[in-house]
């Protein structure tokens, strides 16, 4: 038979794990949700450890509360981060045009008619964003789409970053849509030896299916 577990280890794994796990999903929070879910995880193992010819229930729960915790905030801050960022950018850009009026003093070349024709329209749609190929990340995004090509086909994008991490220089770009139903597309790319830009990760938020008919305005 197990003999009852040694519990203060455990019982600090469990109320560690059970706050990080909480406040996992709150951002700003979750950085510290991370730490208290890394010391309730080991915690949790010592707890194990010091258990093995014993119950060990409260240590493998609160290693488990840390475990999962951790998971929860590391897919948030990848997924999320970057893109709030560049939404922030672009809202803050979209606020700042909305509100001015264009005149002809400040487009010396064209009327304010052939201004308003040129206005571009959010053209991605599903298929088009299915379609975009993500490069081999181990091979510096060999055989992912071109960002010309991009460019070329869906116009000068809303927001462009440019970062270098390691050896690599990466740029990130976002395209929005301003409407009833707000549309965001976003793409990062690595750059080659002969310095073209491939893709190696695609994101994108409210795209439909058919051809877009709404009359969202990129900003």
């Amino acid at each position: 038979m197990k003999q009852e577990e040694y519990k203060t280890l455990g019982i600090l794994a469990v109320i560690f794990g059970a706050g990080a796990l909480l406040s996992s999903r709150i951002p700003i929070i979750n950085s510290l949700a991370f730490l208290l879910g890394f010391v309730a995880l080991i915690l949790g193992v010592i707890g194990i450890g010091l258990n093995l010819q014993n119950q060990k229930t409260l240590a493998m729960i609160g290693s488990s509360f840390g475990l999962i915790s951790i998971i929860i905030v590391l897919i948030s801050q990848l997924l999320f981060t970057p893109i709030f960022a560049d939404f922030i950018r672009g809202y803050r850009s979209s606020s700042n045009y909305l509100m001015e009026e264009p005149t002809n003093e400040d487009w010396p070349n064209s009327t304010i008619d052939e201004y308003e024709e040129e206005k571009e329209i959010f053209t991605w749609t599903q298929e088009q964003f299915d379609a975009l190929v993500e490069g081999d990340t181990s091979d510096s995004g060999k055989g992912g789409s071109n960002y010309k090509d991009i460019i070329r086909k869906h116009g000068i994008p809303d927001s462009e970053t440019d970062s270098v991490m390691g050896d690599y220089e990466i740029k990130r770009i976002t395209y929005l849509s301003i409407s009833s139903d707000p549309k965001t597309v976003v793409l990062t790319f690595v750059k080659q030896e002969n310095g073209q830009f491939l893709l190696i990760h695609k994101f994108a938020v409210g795209l439909d299916r058919k051809e877009q008919s709404d009359s969202g305005v990129k900003v």
